[in-house]
């Protein structure tokens, strides 16, 4: 019994981090219903649904066993029990928490634009895939100057042009010290490394090329590319082995682009007068406590405009029309540390814009004729829960508390449990395909240095830069990896371990400190935690239980054994 216990205890730990980040497709009415509690059922496609996530989570080599079953039903009901208990402890009535389901309604509108309008309009071709494989097995190495508005980086380019030196502008622009002295030097990376828009643009230049300022999602680079490295030989027998992985960052990397495409494009054609933005700017400037800090039982900034700013036209765009007073309302739903971000009009005029693009967004996908308002609410609603959700844990936080006898005797009573446990001080080599990894491996065994191996095999940019130096490790750090690493000793290698589809690693060792017993004083954060976990896990089981009971949670366990799985 104490097996069973341990493994449905586990299976529950990886359910927690499974279903609070998707939602399902709406279901049929009069559906069946497999458990309920208060308003809210879990039907067969809900459940079916999350038993295909926890699949996925568990590797697809799932054992499905009643118990199994039963414990993926009984997960999703409890999301269910404890939005439940939030609501019936009034958390939804509070202005910050509304505030905050706004703000994730407006989220969900967002996506269904981003998806109505622009990202089913794509297709991925048989040459873009090649272009993946391709950056794939290739490494970049460049250099930025970065800029945080367009006017910013506009400057900087026009310095370039007049014939300003680069590494000379980097040293101005950067105020961190290494940025400062290396010219901006980012090292080498290769797909999926970096900022989508600033990888896109460094993969189409050359060695020695200058970019025009490109806009990341944190600003806008001027990219100089300064080496390139390619993997002597690839074949189609690699491709294929990759095709469904490179299909899937396609699609990834294209909606991306062309979202920030049409953003990009749309708030260029805005039209704007300069000056009355520069005079808003400037009353914001003259109350910057009602920008910055917003009371959340309102429904729109309190900033004090002037007489010639109230109510004025800021943006235009065909029939669309963004007034000032629009403005104060789109930035009470802008968080505050993006409002924060404008430190002068450039930045401001920036925000704005982003802020009318969302407003005319919101608005086109209401008015789309195929929008589905009931998929877009669950959407938002399925997010909420999760919000209640972390609500809830965090109440549960603050009821725990653990006082210093119970450390102290926690501490005598498992001191065996209170170790700092073994470290390794380990470098690695990371190889994209398996075919890679038994070569570096092959060249390890017949006696190449590492580095040697190193520098031909590995995809890892920084690992090329630092000789894969990783530095002290606690072993349990190494997951699933760590039962074949706990004996190895300086200078051994092991490997290769497949991490992912496409992720290979090698290890060599260079040193070891080995577990060693923590004195009371060392262990007491240690012990401090462990109990307030145990505490809070126990609160949390009685807690939900008490609510089950209290709100009539219900599980049709013979409807749910009666269901046909096929995954």
């Amino acid at each position: 019994m104490i097996y069973k216990f341990l493994f449905i205890t586990s299976l529950l730990i990886l359910l927690a981090g499974l279903s609070s980040c998707s939602t399902d497709e709406p279901v049929d009415e009069g559906e069946q219903v497999l458990a309920a509690v208060g308003s809210y059922d879990i039907t067969r496609t809900h459940f079916l649904n999350e038993l295909q996530r926890f699949n996925a989570r568990a590797g697809y080599a799932m054992n499905l066993s009643p118990d199994v079953m039963e414990a993926v039903l009984n997960q999703r009901l409890n999301r269910y029990v404890i939005v439940t208990y939030a609501m019936d402890q009034g958390w939804h009535n509070e202005p910050d928490v509304n505030h905050t389901r706004e703000m994730i309604e407006r989220k969900a509108l967002m996506e269904e634009f981003e998806r109505r309008f622009i990202i089913d309009e794509l297709t991925i071709s048989e040459n873009d895939l090649r272009e993946l494989f391709y950056r794939a097995n290739t490494s970049v190495r460049a250099s930025h100057l970065f800029a945080s508005n367009r006017h910013e980086a506009d400057s900087l380019f026009a310095l370039l042009e007049q014939g300003h030196d680069f590494e000379a502008l980097a040293a101005q622009v950067f105020q961190n010290p290494e940025l400062a002295r290396n010219g901006g030097d980012l090292g080498f990376f290769t797909l999926d490394d970096m900022d989508i828009s600033f990888e896109d643009q460094a993969f189409r230049m050359a060695v020695g090329d200058i970019s025009a300022p490109v806009q990341t999602s944190r600003g806008f680079s001027i990219i100089k590319v300064t080496d390139i490295v390619e993997t002597p030989v690839i074949t189609e027998t690699q491709f294929a082995q990759r095709r469904n992985e490179l299909a899937a960052i396609a699609r990834d990397q294209q909606a991306e682009l062309a979202v920030r495409n049409h953003l990009r494009s749309t708030m260029d054609a805005f039209d704007y007068d300069p000056a009355l933005m520069q005079k808003l700017w400037d009353d914001v400037r003259n109350d910057p406590d009602a920008y910055l800090e917003f009371n959340p039982e309102l429904v729109r900034l309190e900033v004090r405009l002037s007489p010639e700013v109230a109510g004025q036209t800021l943006i235009s765009y065909g029939d669309f029309v963004f007034t000032t007073d629009d403005f104060l309302r789109e930035a009470f739903f802008t968080t505050f540390s993006q409002r924060r971000q404008a430190r002068n009009v450039h930045d401001f005029t920036g925000q704005v814009k982003a802020m009318a693009y969302r407003a005319m967004a919101i608005a086109e996908v209401r008015n789309h004729p195929n929008f589905n308002a009931r998929y877009v609410q669950r959407t938002a609603d399925e997010t909420f829960y999760n919000y209640l959700n972390q609500m809830f844990d965090e109440y549960l936080e603050a009821q725990v508390q653990v006082g210093e006898d119970e450390i102290y005797a926690e501490f005598h009573r498992n001191p065996a449990q209170y170790v700092e446990p073994l470290q390794l001080d380990m470098a690695e080599i990371v190889v994209t395909s398996e075919e890679a990894a038994d070569q570096a491996w092959a060249a390890l065994e017949a006696g190449r240095e590492f580095n040697d191996v190193l520098r031909q095999f590995t995809a890892d940019p920084a690992g090329r830069e630092n000789m894969g130096r990783l530095g002290f490790i606690p072993i349990q750090q190494f997951g699933m990896m760590s039962p074949s690493l706990v004996n190895i000793q300086p200078g051994e290698y092991a490997g290769p371990f497949q991490i992912t589809g496409s992720r290979f690693h090698i290890f060599k060792c260079h040193g070891r400190i080995e577990p060693r017993q923590l004195t009371f004083e060392e262990a007491i954060p240690m012990v401090e935690r462990a109990l307030r976990s145990e505490a809070k896990e126990q609160l949390k089981i009685r807690k939900i239980g008490e609510a089950r009971e209290r709100f009539g949670a219900k599980v049709y366990t013979d409807r749910l054994l009666s269901i046909p799985i096929q995954l």
